[in-house]
């Protein structure tokens, strides 16, 4: 998958190309956090005995968490894609296992679309979106690792 410069027209969907998108995406609509919050709201009670609504942020938020799988997928693709074999043979077991997580990253993302949908209540066009993108991506990474597996098959 490794390419010289020039090999690929500008325009060419490859396996990173999609997953920078996903994770472009991804960033973007959760942006909006009044759609995707990243934060929950806690109750401070005040010395003069006032009630203040206090926004502590969530690392572990729903909206967080899609948005780490995004970008772990496009990491992985890019990481592998930057083993190149030819002069590494021996990274060959790594670029696998980086394609093979990011394939099944695809996979965990698909279900927190799900829960996105129902908990940030997202219309149907928009989870059909991401969901077809993510699709995409999971079949053309594993057209590419399937590939590789083949062509270096004799590393």
């Amino acid at each position: 998958m490794s390419t010289n410069s020039g090999e690929h027209k500008p325009n060419d969907f490859t396996p990173v190309v999609g997953a920078m998108y996903l994770a472009d995406y991804v960033f973007m609509i959760t942006e909006n956090l009044n759609k995707f919050p990243d934060y929950s709201v806690k109750e401070k009670k005040n010395a003069d005995g006032t009630i203040t609504q206090v926004y502590v942020f969530r690392s572990d938020s729903l909206t967080n968490i899609v948005r780490e799988q995004a970008n772990q997928i496009f990491m992985l693709a890019y990481t592998a894609n930057e083993i190149n074999l030819n002069r590494q043979p021996w990274r060959k077991n790594e670029r696998l296992s980086k394609q093979a997580e990011a394939i099944r990253l695809c996979g965990e993302h698909l279900a927190e679309i799900q829960l996105c949908r129902k908990h940030f209540h997202l219309s149907n066009r928009k989870v059909k979106h991401w969901g077809k993108q993510t699709r995409d991506l999971r079949i053309a990474l594993e057209g590419w690792h399937e590939k590789d597996k083949d062509r270096y098959r004799n590393i």
